[in-house]
């Protein structure tokens, strides 16, 4: 027996670990009496909602309207997926951010500000935008950063088209290069490249001020900070312990939620161009991080605080997929990119709109404590039967430096469901890593594997 359901997680030491779960998600077992703790799910697929014919740069879902930026056009989206204009950005690519108050939604490209009134439907740009690429509401002020600067801005109460010149302060108790702005639990964070100030609301003229209480750790990207429910998400840098990693903020506390693993891949890489996006699905909260350099996104489960990988197998290898937007709109979740397409996440769909997903799973190596020869008569698998499709196994015994020949399983014809997926008489070593995969379009959700060993 060898434990099945895990993370991806690897180190660069030829004999460490070496695990991976690619478009698996690993997810608890909750109901008593379950002969298994935990399960793989598998990640959903994208089923084609709308094509909007250009880059989706961002979405947002504010009391019912639901606006999309795709190229150079915002544009209201409606259940059905057709759109109405609503005006143009003076931009056409590049990631964008929204915000909205009672009246008015707004929307940034990094260069200006563009605010639409709710009512008349009317666009129009804000004068004396500082160039933030991110932006923030509380209690009506929408909040921005001067990009390059300690200098945080803020628009009137209500009307995020009226900048002040006198509305800025700066974040003189930790000096910094503030990055963006973003509110969690009824504060106001600023996020620097070395540290990220607390501040709290007073109203008046100050409007806002420092709390007193300050988090030592720096931001390295402005798109990767990103809410889910009262805590933020980032990619950042611990300076006093030297630590690169990911990182959570829940009121003022701050915890590193990334491993060993996730912090020597981002290690090396150039993280300004580093985007991250909040999605919820089915009753799941996950962060995934994009960083160029990496094979797949890096995708963190809120519940379970595991780390898995979801990405696309294309022409032999593995191609990152980048969500520039998160849309949960008419009971369901829309995901956009590059391609110009509002994408819906299917348990049901096997595949990314027609390309078959890749599942993967490289489990834990197999050792004796003893250091003895082992024998391995049976694996036998857990999972969907009955849908037709192969199951790919193969083997290393030599902790994944090298690998054997792919070895087909059946998955059981369409309607048998009691079908064993299982695979007798592989030799012995002294030690073995199993590398199991699906690539035909059928449901999998492994939830464990029985290896008899002698």
């Amino acid at each position: 027996m060898s434990a099945f359901v895990g993370s991806s997680y690897a180190m660069r030491n030829r004999s460490g670990a070496k695990q991976r779960a690619v478009n698996l998600i690993p997810v608890p077992v909750e109901g008593a009496g379950e002969p298994v703790s935990k399960s793989f799910k598998d990640w959903p697929g994208l089923v084609e909602f709308a094509d909007l014919g250009a880059q989706i740069r961002g979405a947002i879902n504010s009391n019912g309207r639901r606006l999309v930026v795709s190229g150079s056009s915002l544009v209201d989206l409606a259940s059905d997926g057709t759109t109405t204009s609503r005006g143009s950005l003076g931009s056409s690519t590049g990631l964008v951010d929204f915000a909205a108050n009672a009246s008015q939604i707004c929307v940034t490209d990094g260069a200006s500000l563009y605010v639409l009134n709710r009512t008349t439907n009317v666009l129009t740009t804000a004068a004396g935008y500082g160039g933030g690429s991110r932006i923030d509401v509380l209690n009506e002020f929408l909040f921005f950063v001067d990009a390059g600067t300690g200098r945080v801005g803020w628009t009137n109460v209500g009307d995020a088209a009226t900048i002040d010149a006198l509305d800025y302060a700066t974040a003189e108790e930790s000096p910094d290069n503030l990055i963006c702005p973003i509110v969690s639990g009824g504060e106001l964070l600023l996020i620097g490249k070395s540290s990220i100030g607390v501040w709290r609301l007073i109203g008046g003229d100050e409007v806002v001020v420092p709390s007193g209480r300050s988090i030592e750790v720096g931001c390295d990207s402005p798109m990767t900070p990103r809410r889910l429910d009262n805590t933020v998400f980032f990619v950042g840098t611990d300076e006093e312990r030297g630590q690169r990693g990911v990182f959570k903020i829940a009121g003022s506390v701050h915890q590193r939620i990334s491993t060993r693993w996730v912090e020597e891949l981002i290690s090396g890489l150039d993280l300004t161009e580093a985007d991250g996006t909040a999605v919820y699905f089915a009753g799941h909260a996950f962060y995934a991080l994009n960083v160029n350099g990496l094979e797949t996104p890096l995708v963190f489960d809120v519940m379970s605080g595991l780390w898995f990988e979801a990405g696309e197998w294309v022409n032999g290898a593995w191609q990152q997929v980048r969500w520039n937007a998160h849309l949960s709109a008419f009971n369901k979740t829309l995901l956009g990119g590059a391609d110009g397409k509002l994408y819906e996440l299917d348990a049901t769909a096997s595949s990314n709109d027609g390309d078959v997903l890749r599942r993967v799973r490289v489990m834990p190596e197999i050792r004796r404590a003893d250091g003895k020869r082992i024998r391995f008569p049976e694996l036998r698998v857990i999972c969907d039967t009955g849908a037709g499709g192969n199951l790919m196994v193969r083997w290393s015994d030599d902790s994944g430096n090298s690998w054997g020949d792919w070895e087909y399983i059946s998955l059981g014809d369409i309607g048998n469901f009691d079908h064993w997926v299982s695979l007798h008489a592989m030799g012995s070593a002294d030690r073995r890593t199993y590398e199991l995969v699906v690539t035909d379009d059928v449901p999998w959700n492994p939830s464990d594997v029985i290896i008899r060993t002698v």
